[in-house]
């Protein structure tokens, strides 16, 4: 009767699909265990983390463990797929299923820092991995896992040598200040090469923007796992020539990518150039790139999102409107091309760019 009471609770938890199920769940896990077991250190911040808690369940309730593990898993896969989380491509690789538990942990004890690593998932060319992390005593409000701008990194190790992996535009942050907490899905360069193989990844520094700019906060946090085939997505690409006129500058869509993480429209144009100046070339935005960010807005509690009364570049598959994918917006990529980045669709036969009012099929 108990073990039925637990995973109703857990049910109930995910259909909230916010960030205060974590609470919830700890002191339910705190109830269950202390009415059967002694823990050892109750003080420590590990037991913050539903993966120990989960562990707790399994003695004191005599539960198989890969029920109560399935549950934990589909809070925090709620938490990513919530609004909180500003890719819409991330949303529905998780909606469908895709990607590795990891559901590791590491205590950072220098700042009061307890880390869970909680899933990756990937295609050819970009990964994401999702992390939470909390603390008691430090106020983690204005701390980042920056990749894009910051001071943070991911590195690979391999071998003897440690490789330092691109990022892949802004990746997706929500802090829940009630609970002190970061939840993080992080965007960087695909190591689907390594599937079958151990992968040791390094995140070094973690970033703070304040009022006085950005400083940085010397720390590393490790992470080894198998990387597994669940974790990887394939890559599907076709080579397209459609010419098209906007503001007196011409563009022509190169080739479409589409993945179970997003759909790419590559662009070259005739303004799709670094800007030199006294001899130093300048990345700047060409008219595309302004049209196609004119439609983003910023929510203070989702992120970017999309202003759909607002003229802009939006991607149509069989009627359905495919979400811009502002966080990769910027992303770095060759100067003389530009990649639109949308959510994934499905069917790819018919997909139709429109840039303002101008209507282009890409197939």
């Amino acid at each position: 009767m108990e073990n039925e009471k637990i995973m109703k609770h857990l049910d109930n938890a995910l259909e909230k699909q916010v960030p205060d199920v974590w609470d919830e769940l700890n002191k339910k896990i705190d109830q269950l265990g202390d009415n059967s077991m002694t823990i050892r250190e109750k003080k420590s911040p590990l037991r913050r983390i539903l993966l120990t808690a989960a562990a707790c369940l399994i003695v004191a309730s005599s539960l198989t463990f890969s029920p109560v593990r399935a549950a934990i898993q589909n809070v925090y896969d709620k938490i990513f797929s919530s609004e909180h989380i500003d890719d819409s491509g991330l949303k529905s690789a998780l909606t469908n299923g895709m990607g590795q538990e990891i559901n590791k942990s590491y205590y950072d004890k220098d700042h009061d820092i307890t880390v869970h690593f909680n899933s990756i998932l990937m295609d050819d060319k970009e990964a994401k991995l999702l992390v939470t992390y909390e603390s008691k005593k430090t106020n983690l409000k204005n701390y980042y896992l920056d990749l894009f701008e910051g001071f943070t990194s991911m590195n690979i190790v391999v071998g003897n040598e440690v490789k330092k992996l691109e990022n892949i535009g802004w990746g997706s942050r929500y802090y829940d200040e009630k609970a002190n907490k970061v939840a993080e899905a992080l965007s960087f360069e695909s190591i689907s090469t390594f599937q079958g193989d151990e992968v040791h990844l390094k995140l070094k520094d973690l970033t703070i923007h304040g009022k006085n700019g950005a400083s940085r906060v010397e720390t590393v946090w490790p992470l080894d796992f198998k990387l597994s085939k669940e974790a990887v997505g394939g890559r599907e690409t076709f080579d397209v020539s459609k010419e098209f006129t906007f503001n007196n500058e011409t563009y022509q869509v190169k080739r479409v990518e589409f993945s179970p993480l997003e759909t790419r429209v590559v662009v070259t144009g005739t303004d799709i150039k670094p800007h030199i100046e006294n001899g130093v070339a300048y990345d700047v935005f060409s008219k595309l790139q302004l049209q196609f960010l004119n439609a983003r807005k910023v929510d203070k509690e989702k992120g970017y999102t999309v202003d759909y009364n607002k003229s802009g570049v939006f991607l149509n598959s069989a009627g359905k409107v495919a979400d811009p994918i502002f966080s990769k917006a910027e992303a770095d990529g060759p100067r003389d091309q530009y990649v639109l980045y949308f959510a994934p669709v499905k069917d790819r036969q018919n997909c139709v760019l429109q840039v303002g009012d101008l209507k282009i099929n890409l197939r």
